[in-house]
């Protein structure tokens, strides 16, 4: 049997993490603040402590995947870390700025740490292609490496700052979620309008496709600081948003992602700007943190009244 682990968070993520870990024949020890999530692991081998500081005396790598930070850090104070000192693989989902706060806790309690992500689904730990991308000291990660990369065959060490990682997962997720209430808008004002949302997939996933193509130029005219407006532009963009508006108010369904991403354009516009290209949206974003407070950049904008 290979080198013991514990998997603290017993969530989708969680429970893949262990399985493929005892897969592998590991000896897991697991805990959950729920413990009926690990009675099918326990069934498959896998240890269930009593309590978090259980779990964590008995092994040297603890694994940790729950909601936030502010969790991780919670489960990790009520287990009297600075009496284990384990080596810590945050797996956790939240900001960079936690993220650099919960290390430095970690590092001041004696522990080593690693702040990461799973660029991977839960249906597919373990398998080959299965990526993770992890950042913090270059001996924690040689020394979890073995263990990481059962679950994560991609494994990469982005350097050691695990904020930078925790930046990764957002923007990653950002983009998904974007894209996944976009897909459903559309869906839904498609069906408002008589059409089948099934013979609209192949159109969609075109779009989503294009889209991809557009992304990579945003991101090289972001860095470049130019905005070509040659292909398409923010003010025709805005007309289109102002259309999707309308139909989506005509059909009374939900009209919040038009007018927040309306929003954005008409800024663009009102900023003298209408003849960028869509790229110029990223420097409308970054400067509405400097120039207005929450509750202005965020303020929506009726895009049929003008």
């Amino acid at each position: 049997m290979t080198s013991p682990v514990t998997v603290l968070g017993l969530g989708p993520m969680g429970q893949a993490i262990a399985r493929t870990l005892l897969a592998a024949g590991h000896d897991v020890t697991v805990w959950n603040r729920t413990p009926e999530k690990g009675v099918q692991l326990a069934e498959l081998g896998a240890r269930v402590a009593p309590s978090s500081a259980a779990a964590i005396r008995r092994s040297g790598i603890v694994l940790v995947s729950v909601r936030g930070n502010d969790v991780a850090r919670d489960i990790l104070e009520r287990a009297d870390l600075a009496d284990a000192r384990p080596l810590i693989v945050n797996l956790s989902s939240d900001t960079p700025a936690s993220a650099r706060r919960l290390a430095a806790w970690t590092a001041s309690q004696g522990s080593g740490y690693l702040g990461g992500t799973m660029l991977t689904p839960s249906v597919l730990v373990g398998r080959p292609g299965s990526t993770a991308v992890v950042g913090g000291d270059r001996d924690a990660y040689e020394a979890a490496r073995p263990t990481l990369e059962v679950i994560a065959p991609e494994l990469t060490l982005a350097g050691d700052d695990p904020g930078a990682v925790a930046a990764l997962d957002l923007a990653i997720l950002d983009a998904f979620w974007t894209t996944v209430a976009g897909w459903s808008h559309a869906v839904a004002l498609g069906r408002a309008e008589g059409l089948d949302p099934i013979a609209l997939t192949d159109r969609l996933t075109a779009i989503v496709h294009l889209a991809a193509q557009v992304g990579a130029g945003i991101s090289r005219d972001a860095e470049a600081g130019e905005y070509p407006g040659d292909v398409s532009t923010i003010a025709s963009a805005r007309t289109s948003l102002a259309h999707i508006l309308g139909a989506s108010r005509d059909s009374s369904i939900d009209t919040a992602l038009p007018t927040a991403i309306g929003g954005l354009f008409q800024r663009a516009v009102d900023e003298g700007h209408q003849a960028d290209g869509p790229s110029r949206l990223v420097a409308t974003i970054e400067q509405a943190s400097t120039d207005a407070g929450p509750a202005e950049s965020s303020r929506p904008v009726d895009l049929l009244a003008r």
